[in-house]
């Protein structure tokens, strides 16, 4: 049946229930390899947030990468969600079966539970930091606390207000360690916590819901709320809701993806 996918690719929206929610993706599925300069060139062409590669390696096992519209990054969470959508609701793969994907972070493996995704990453853990002059030309509100996680800042806010009304400087964000920064508040209602994320050093001056963020955040309102469990909610402009769970050295990110269009591609 693979050999029918060849230059098939798929809009979907990632973390989300409903159509022009989450966050959108391109998935491209490959029968054999293509050169990165020619990914890096599709990804800019379709201009998603993020595009990914499946290449099939065996059985239930496949090779993932993922492109912004300018570089190529090493972990996408709602990528790989989308990627793991298509290979079950195209019958791909059968729904009964775990998912492997072998990518630049390691062996990521997903399955699914009550139609529903679950994505096994590894936890960033966070580390406090002192809120420095850097981090306080970033936001114009002042910064309740901050933490190292692994590859990023996060910055935690006073409240949730705050978090959806700051716009962030750019350009200082890019001046700063990491390909982004988290900001974050606890939530309230069904929230424990939310977040926003802004990565223009790869492209993305806002990331609509972001995985690889919440396996930071994981770690961080761990520490804070003494909790294993969470709901969050990516407060963009299109917003997403990610369940999770940490277990051990991972953490379990949880969602929902819609497809919307089905294509080809004639070369």
């Amino acid at each position: 049946m693979w050999a029918y996918m060849n230059n098939e690719f798929y809009f979907i929206n990632a973390f989300s229930k409903e159509e022009f929610k989450g966050n959108p993706a391109a998935i491209v599925l490959l029968r054999e390899n293509r050169s990165e300069e020619w990914m890096k060139s599709l990804a800019k062409e379709l201009n998603q947030p993020i595009t990914t590669f499946i290449t099939i390696k065996n059985g239930n096992s496949y090779q993932l990468r993922w492109f912004t519209p300018t570089k190529e990054i090493d972990l996408c969470g709602h990528g790989t969600l989308g990627a793991a959508h298509i290979l079950w609701s195209e019958g791909f793969t059968s729904s009964e079966s775990t998912i492997n994907f072998y990518t630049q972070s390691g062996l990521l493996r997903t399955e699914l539970s009550e139609k529903q995704i679950i994505l096994r990453f590894n936890l960033k853990e966070s580390t406090q930091t002192e809120v420095t002059e850097q981090l306080k030309h970033v936001i114009d509100f002042p910064i309740k606390g901050s933490a190292w996680a692994e590859d990023r800042y996060i910055l935690e806010l006073e409240n949730q207000e705050i978090v959806h009304n700051v716009t962030p400087n750019l350009g200082a964000i890019r001046e700063l360690e990491g390909p982004g920064i988290i900001i974050t508040s606890r939530g309230s209602d069904k929230y424990d916590f939310v977040s926003r994320y802004f990565a223009p050093k790869i492209g993305i001056n806002e990331d609509y819901v972001t995985g690889s963020a919440h396996c930071a955040l994981a770690s961080y309102w761990s520490d804070h709320l003494n909790k294993k469990e969470f709901t969050a909610y990516q407060d963009s402009e299109r917003g997403g809701e990610i369940k999770l769970r940490i277990k051990e050295e991972k953490v379990e990110l949880i969602g929902d993806c819609v497809t919307l269009l089905k294509g080809h591609l004639y070369n």
